[in-house]
């Protein structure tokens, strides 16, 4: 990904987080200007690869997915061996972390409406749409002609939606 806009003469030939195809690889060829790109060794991110800096996966020939895994591929490369100790997977299925997800399940069908004054947009691990709980989230469930009160634990990611039909046993929130 580019990291600034490249000019020909006057003219913009390529922007700021556009991908470096093949076809604007050979234009750049000819090009005498530096051109500055994106890269994971120069993102001031100390916990995660922000997606522009990361680029495309070569596992599915795309821009990474807000979430995905990096680097396994190329520690796979290396071998078994190679994988365990760069990887630290050892036989697990994934990155080792020793965190463990606790979801809370609604217990009945109905209709739910969280106070949404204490809870504020954010994503899931894996990129879909979800709300930081602030404190401690009453919930109201609506069903038939039954109202349910709830509580989500403070600092949950909500799943769901404001008058959003839900159903027993379905998740609705990430402790």
């Amino acid at each position: 990904m580019l990291a600034d806009n490249i000019y020909w003469d006057v003219r913009c030939i390529a922007t700021r987080n556009q991908d470096i195809g093949d076809e604007l690889a050979s234009n750049l060829v000819a090009s005498t200007q530096p051109i500055h790109i994106r890269s994971p060794l120069t993102c001031k991110s100390i916990f995660w690869i922000r997606q522009l800096r990361y680029g495309w996966s070569l596992a599915h020939h795309n821009l990474v997915e807000l979430g995905e895994a990096v680097g396994i591929i190329a520690g796979q490369s290396i071998g078994e061996p190679g994988t365990q100790s760069t990887s630290r997977t050892f036989h697990t299925g994934g990155v080792s972390t020793g965190d463990i997800a606790e979801y809370v399940r609604i217990p009945f069908n109905g209709l739910i409406n969280p106070d949404e004054r204490s809870v504020y947009p954010t994503r899931t691990r894996h990129g879909h749409p979800a709300w930081m709980c602030r404190n401690e989230l009453p919930i109201l469930i609506k069903s038939h002609n039954n109202i349910h009160n709830f509580t989500i634990p403070a600092q949950s990611l909500l799943m769901i939606r404001n008058d959003q039909y839900v159903e027993s046993q379905q998740i609705i929130a990430e402790v």
